[in-house]
């Protein structure tokens, strides 16, 4: 038996014929041709066979043959419709139908059509959600997920807390991480030194063959470094689960599969690696709800942090006498009772010893990472179907991927070990890339290789090449310090090249990439080429887009993550002691506001909503009445704010080009919109766009268009399936900190919860983005004749044609040749400020800002200054990213200015 089905195409497959049974007066329809474009009408039917043979003699009009972007003429999941004209007798026969029939036709034929929308959109998710998986034989499938589940289960026994994990931890941890920095550092300095020596370049047989060795001793280096350091980096043995995959199922078809071409025995593995993923997925899942034990909560980390390898840091607390004189911590963790108990003089602030500790945090999420690598490679597996567009697939897995990372990163943020989770997030990115490309490499020989790549790289070029400036940036903010620290490297390197008794150290000169950089210079050829290429970047846009980067990741890093606590716990503790009107006003009027901020979305308003009324409502209407009447309070302020989005922002300012400017009203997405939102009724897609669409545009949007209230806020309505899980997720989040007298935690399983509601919420998120999304792209290509009647806006193009004349006005003048020197000296200096601001919150971040948690107070953790949350070096990050945004508002107003001037001036 053969696995025939393909999970991307299955649910988009729909049967036909079925359909045309179910009609109630057994009648086909007969449709003129589509460039006439007469009214619809009905054939009566002898039989059902002739039925079915008018059906498959008639064409359909381009516009439904068209629908969905896909020509049913020649749809091959389809059946096989001609589009020849009718014949004579069809046409008179057409002339006997009953008018009455033509209301059940046009309602049969709505019916049809959400029908198959549904069918698509079901797809599109499938299609989305798994890998297109490659069929192969039952007993090939069967085998392959058993070499597959191999690894995982040694992985899911050693190292996570379903098997044995704590015990290994601890045993590497007591035994051998007292040996990792000889080892780090024997592998660093051979690393290093086989690079000063162009290892690479060695093309004697000797030279090949200890290059060969030498890598050899330094993978095997580097995997008993990870192992040894596990305690302190616990990530490390995940990330070399993913590798070790790679390699054990090339060893498998090396063995069991070698009359199989490596390209196929790569693409058979989607399916099994898919399969192994959901299982153990599933597992962990099922595990988790079995026993209190298998939760993750604060008792549970802080009784099994010295299990797990983690040593109380109590350098950070000197003022704080957390030790039992014995060597052990000054409080006790009870998993059974869920009892925290403090010995005498001890602070709870002693918990704190353990805030670096992740292990535990990583031994439990340890089963999903291993579902996640796994997942990686099963999409990463389909690439090498010969039939999939590189770039399609390369999408769909950057989505997919980036999804899933950061759901687990908002789930862990807010299970307190988002720094301990961001970097085993980037750790096992890193491994399922080298896994990847251990799957490339045995797939196709060096030629082939690079052939691959480079179409794949030309496709991204072609559809993505006006925003790689966008990604240069990203790599500029990132990565500068590693790129100053390359060219010392290089400098030094290119020194022992000019050494005469070194001419093994010769890089080639005829390859296409370095054949033109040839000659003597300060640098190696390597990184000389790169010098060439960097100067053919648009370095004023790429430094700007770089600045833009770091802006955004200090709004995260500081404001989000630190500040917003702070304001989050001051507002909890002032609410607490008010009235619950009071405070419902308040979280009304400050939710409305930010409503009408066109940035903001509505996903934080509900999470504030859900922490803060759970403290002020409980009192009364205890925990579930509370979450009740906060889900009741979001709803009513989501429609307040589509209410004056709509009629006092879009009906009463529609006059206002900025305003109708700002919406884009004349793009192609909101023009697909507004064809939408103009149809009678509240249809799938008009419900989708409401709930997924773009908040601000899309209420102001149905202002400008004058659109009755009443319906625009019952298709709203469905907005609660994303109110839900984000307000509980706050809710929830709230909970978990809360502490009864005796120290116990008193909703122990809330933690859990709080973590499942994330993920849920941004799996809703993303879910209805994806089908707001779906419908508006259907819009467009199968509805293109009405869009482009819908008028333009004069008014609107005339101001968007003046500000695209600034725009071409200011890349003009903003050309990094042309640019005067104080100018180019002040974008770098802007640059600099923001990577050094960054690089010191993400590396010291410690020793930047004080450690905080939702349920403190100001005044016992704070001294009373909200400010004291921030460090010394905290304030001289703080003051670098100010200074930096300062300087790129100055080097932005001289831009503008240049550029209206030259827009003035022609």
């Amino acid at each position: 038996m053969v696995l025939e089905e393909d999970l991307s195409n299955n649910t988009a497959i729909a049967s036909v014929g079925q359909q045309q049974h179910d009609h109630h007066h057994q009648h086909s329809a007969i449709i003129n041709n589509a460039d006439q474009h007469p009214p619809a009408v009905l054939l009566p039917a002898a039989n059902q066979q002739q039925q079915q043979t008018m059906q498959n003699e008639m064409p359909l009009p381009s516009s439904q043959r068209l629908e969905y972007g896909v020509d049913k003429a020649t749809d091959q999941s389809g059946p096989r419709l001609p589009t020849t004209e009718l014949n004579d007798q069809q046409q008179e026969a057409s002339g006997n139908l009953v008018e009455d029939d033509a209301y059940y036709y046009t309602v049969a034929n709505t019916k049809t059509e959400e029908e198959s929308w549904g069918r698509k959109l079901c797809g599109a998710f499938a299609g989305f959600l798994f890998p297109r998986l490659t069929p192969i034989p039952w007993s090939s499938f069967v085998l392959l997920s058993i070499f597959v589940a191999i690894p995982a289960i040694a992985y899911l026994m050693l190292f996570t807390k379903m098997g044995y994990g704590l015990s290994t931890y601890y045993y590497l941890s007591e035994n051998y991480e007292k040996y990792s920095g000889y080892l780090g550092f024997s592998i660093a300095l051979g690393a290093f030194l086989l690079y000063l020596f162009d290892c690479f370049y060695w093309s004697s047989p000797t030279g090949r063959w200890l290059r060969r060795t030498f890598l050899t001793l330094l993978i095997i280096g580097i995997g008993f470094f990870t192992l040894f350091e596990s305690g302190d980096y616990p990530y490390g043995p995940v990330s070399l689960f993913v590798v070790l995959v790679a390699l054990w199922l090339i060893l498998i078809g090396k063995v069991v599969y070698k009359n199989v071409e490596p390209k196929a025995y790569v693409s058979w593995l989607s399916g099994p690696l898919f399969f192994v993923a959901l299982v153990v997925f599933l597992s962990w899942f099922i595990w988790t709800f079995l026993s209190e034990k298998n939760e993750y909560n604060l008792i549970v980390s802080l009784a099994e942090a010295e299990q797990s390898g983690c040593e109380p840091n109590y350098a950070d607390y000197p003022d704080l006498n957390c030790g039992d004189g014995m060597g052990g911590v000054c409080f006790t963790a009870d998993i059974a009772s869920g009892s925290l108990t403090f010995a005498d003089g001890c602070d709870e602030m002693c918990t704190q010893v353990y805030s670096k500790c992740y292990n535990t945090f990583i031994l439990w999420v340890g089963p999903f990472l291993v579902s996640l690598g796994l997942v990686f490679l099963s999409f990463f597996a389909t690439f090498l179907r010969p039939e999939n567009s590189p770039e399609q697939e390369t999408t769909k897995l950057a989505k997919i991927w980036m999804f899933l990372l950061f759901g687990t990163w908002v789930s862990a943020s807010l299970a307190g070990a988002g720094a301990g989770v961001s970097a085993t997030l980037t750790a096992l990115t890193l491994a399922s890339f080298i896994a990847a490309a251990i799957f490339l490499a045995i797939s196709y020989e060096q030629i082939e290789r690079k052939e691959h790549l480079n179409r794949i790289g030309e496709q991204l070029v072609e559809k993505y090449g006006n925003h790689f400036d966008v990604f240069r940036g990203l790599l500029i903010v990132t990565c500068t310090p590693i790129f100053v620290l390359y060219f010392f490297v290089s400098f030094v390197i290119q020194r022992i090249r000019d050494l005469p008794f070194c001419p093994y150290s010769k890089p080639p000169v005829n390859t296409m990439s370095l054949r033109d950089i040839g000659g003597t210079g300060w640098l190696t050829v390597e990184a000389r080429r790169l010098l060439r290429e960097f100067q053919t970047w648009n370095r004023t846009k790429v430094f700007t887009y770089a600045i833009y980067w770091g802006f955004a990741f200090m709004v995260l890093s500081v404001i989000v993550s630190q500040f917003t606590l702070v304001f989050l716990s001051w507002l909890i503790e002032k609410t607490s002691v008010m009235p619950l009107g009071a405070v419902t006003g308040i979280l009304v009027a400050i939710g409305l506001t930010m409503f009408l901020l066109p940035p903001v979305p509505g996903a934080p308003i509900y999470l504030v909503i859900g922490i803060v009324i759970i403290p002020v409502g409980r009192p009364i209407m205890g925990i579930f009445g509370s979450l009740l009447f906060a889900h009741g309070i979001s709803l009513a302020l989501k429609l307040v704010a589509c209410t004056v989005q709509q009629k006092m922002i879009g009906g009463l300012l529609q006059h206002y080009v900025s305003i109708r400017q700002f919406c884009g009203v004349n793009s192609n997405l909101m023009r697909s919109v507004k064809l939408v939102l103009q149809q009678p009724g509240l249809g799938l897609d008009k419900v989708s766009i409401l709930v997924g669409g773009p908040d601000w545009p899309t209420s102001v949007l149905c202002g400008i268009m004058d659109l009755e209230l009443i319906p625009i806020l019952i298709g709203t309505l469905p907005i609660i399936v994303l109110i839900i899980p984000t307000l509980l997720t706050g809710s929830f989040t709230y909970m978990s900190n809360l502490r009864l007298e005796n120290g116990k935690s008193e909703f122990p399983w809330a933690g859990t919860v709080a973590t499942i509601c994330a993920a849920v919420t941004a799996i809703v998120q993303f879910g209805s983005m994806v089908i707001a999304a779906y419908f508006i792209e259907n819009t467009v290509s199968t509805r293109q004749r009405e869009l482009d009647a819908i008028p333009i806006d004069e008014d609107v193009k005339a101001a968007d044609e003046r500000d695209e004349a600034i725009v071409q006005a200011y890349e003009e003048v903003t050309q990094w040749g042309s640019l005067p020197v104080w100018a180019k000296s002040v974008l770098s200096v802007s640059l600099t400020s923001m990577i050094a601001s960054c690089y010191m919150v993400q590396l010291f971040a410690d020793e930047c800002f004080r450690e905080y948690q939702l349920t403190y107070t100001i005044e016992q953790r704070l001294d009373g200054d909200w400010k004291n949350i921030v460090k010394p070096l905290g304030a001289v990050a703080n003051l670098l990213f100010l200074f930096s945004l300062i300087l790129l508002y100055v080097y932005r107003s001289w831009a503008m200015r240049e550029a209206t001037s030259t827009t003035n001036h022609d």
